[in-house]
Formats: C-alpha cells, structure tokens, sequence
C-alpha cells in the first residue's frame, strides 16, 4: 500500500513539473481575450544581442502621446488614424543601443467594431530612432467605404481608442487608455487618462 503511495506521489510530482510556464505569456491567441497576435517577422537566434526591456519605461513624461486625430479620405476609402508620440534619452537608448523594438496595436472602441469588422488594427513597428530625434508619427490605416453615418459615430467614440505597445519580444508592455484625451497630457498636473 505504501509501495502504491509513493508512486502516485512521484507520478505527480512528474506531472506538475511538466506543466508550462504561464507567467511569461507573450501576445498571442492563448493569452489575450481580443484575439490581438503580433506575427514574429523573424525568429529569434540565440546570437542575437540581448534586448533591454522597456518594460515600466513608457510611462509619462518618459513616454507621451502629443497628438491623436482621425482622416477619413473618402475618394480613396481609407480611414487614418494619425498618432505623434514622443520619449526621452533613456528610451532612445534603449531602442537604438538596447537592440529593442516598439509594436503598436490600436485599440477600437466596442461601439464601432461592427463597422470595421475587427477589435483593433494591424500591427505597426516604431520606426527605429535616429539622429537624437524624439519625436515621431505612426498612421493606422484602414481601407473601408463608410457612410456619413457611420464616420460620424466613429468621431463621436474618437476619446474610446486605446493603444497596447509590444516589445521586440512581443509582451504587451504598456496599454494607453484614451489617445485622444492624452493629446492634453501636461506633465506638470495628473490627467484623467491611465496608464497600465
């Protein structure tokens, strides 16, 4: 009897340190409930340079959206959502130096997914700093015919965007809660918009 003990505890014990690691989870289906995946452009090799993490670094005034704004171009159906950000020397460093990569996904407000048939947009890489400059732009693009009506319910959820940023490794490393009202951001006083 004890014979049988000892071997039901070992098996157990076998079977638990077999489980996965699950508090590292990168973007992808298993681990975020909007279906958000950032595909790897390239696999990782071990010789590549180890990154230094921006992770707990994009926060203001470190890291600050400065504009969020929406053009519909109707001749060509595209919906653009132009975003200006910029961050300091430390995050310079570390994109330039720190062999580290930016990802943004834009977030849709849940009151115009039925009109653009998705949650959120492509994915996009930061463009990789250069020259001291800080300060840069991204653009959503979305090809879709819209009505007047449908425009004007999307400018009227302009403050309900949302950004996540994804590092080289792709983690989900910073969410931005209304783009459109942190175009305000003063660092010298608290804004009504948080930072995860």
């Amino acid at each position: 009897m004890i014979r049988y003990i000892w071997i039901s505890i070992l098996f157990l014990f076998v079977l638990t340190a077999c489980q996965p690691d699950t508090e590292n989870q990168t973007l992808d289906e298993s681990s975020n409930p909007n279906d958000i995946s950032v595909e790897a452009e390239e696999p990782m090799s071990e010789s590549k340079e180890q990154s230094v993490s921006l992770e707990g670094k994009l926060v203001p005034p470190n890291f600050s959206i400065t504009h969020f704004e929406m053009k519909y171009l109707k001749d060509e159906r595209l919906l653009l959502f132009n975003m200006n950000y910029e961050f300091d020397s430390e995050i310079y460093d570390i994109l330039t130096d720190g062999n580290q990569e930016m990802h943004f996904i834009l977030e849709y407000p849940e009151s115009i997914i039925d009109i653009l048939d998705q949650s959120h947009s492509d994915v996009l890489i930061a463009e990789k700093p250069s020259d001291y400059n800080t300060k840069y732009r991204v653009i959503f693009i979305e090809e879709i015919e819209l009505t007047e009506d449908e425009l004007e319910k999307i400018e009227d959820n302009i403050s309900n965007f949302n950004l996540l940023i994804a590092d080289r490794e792709r983690d989900i490393i910073a969410q931005f809660i209304d783009l459109y009202g942190f175009n305000q951001y003063d660092p010298e006083k608290l804004n009504n918009t948080s930072l995860d």
